[in-house]
């Protein structure tokens, strides 16, 4: 995601999605909001997989949830990138001093949201495996899932929070008359 040059941005951003997707602070958020829901389908696929597997219908399952939130994370991370500017998807050296602050504020938030999501993940774990007993019977996919969905969702929380805070432009002056 770091390697877009300014034009490689620009040409981006007039290209595809359309401008409506994106062009306010509500439909910015709708946007963080659909790639927060295909995050969580990561973290439905890890619930399933512990509580269905083994079995061929807990894979299918899997298979089909996170193809969905790929798909559905693909679409919205185009998006993303053109309402954000390229505060996530540019290079650093093409960012400004205001842009470059904004993305270390968005990284350090991300981590703490992570480490947040994280300890709430152990204490569900504990809380449904009953913290007393020294062997829990899981089966061997459910942690690698678990795994996958909080690296994914570490990946794209700073284009989520991008999105969510962006401020509507300010209004030309031409619209007031």
């Amino acid at each position: 995601m770091g390697g877009l040059t300014p034009e490689q941005m620009e040409r981006h951003y007039r290209a595809w999605p359309p401008r409506s997707w994106y062009a306010t602070r509500r439909s910015r958020r709708v946007l963080a909001g659909v790639g927060g829901a295909s995050a969580a389908l990561g973290w439905i696929s890890a619930v399933v997989c512990w509580y269905l597997a083994p079995s061929s219908l807990a894979m299918w399952t899997t298979f089909a949830l996170w193809g969905a939130a790929l798909v559905i994370y693909a679409v919205v991370y185009s998006a993303l990138v053109g309402a954000t500017r390229g505060v996530i998807g540019l290079a650093e050296r093409h960012l400004d001093e205001r842009q470059a602050l904004e993305r270390l504020r968005l990284q350090a938030d991300s981590r703490r949201g992570t480490t947040i999501m994280l300890g709430a993940v152990l204490a569900l774990v504990v809380a449904i495996t009953g913290g007393d007993r020294s062997v829990v019977e899981v089966p061997t996919t459910a942690p690698f899932l678990l795994v996958y969905a909080a690296i994914a969702t570490h990946l794209i929380l700073p284009s989520l929070l991008a999105a969510w805070r962006m401020p509507d432009p300010p209004q030309d002056d031409d619209e007031d008359d």
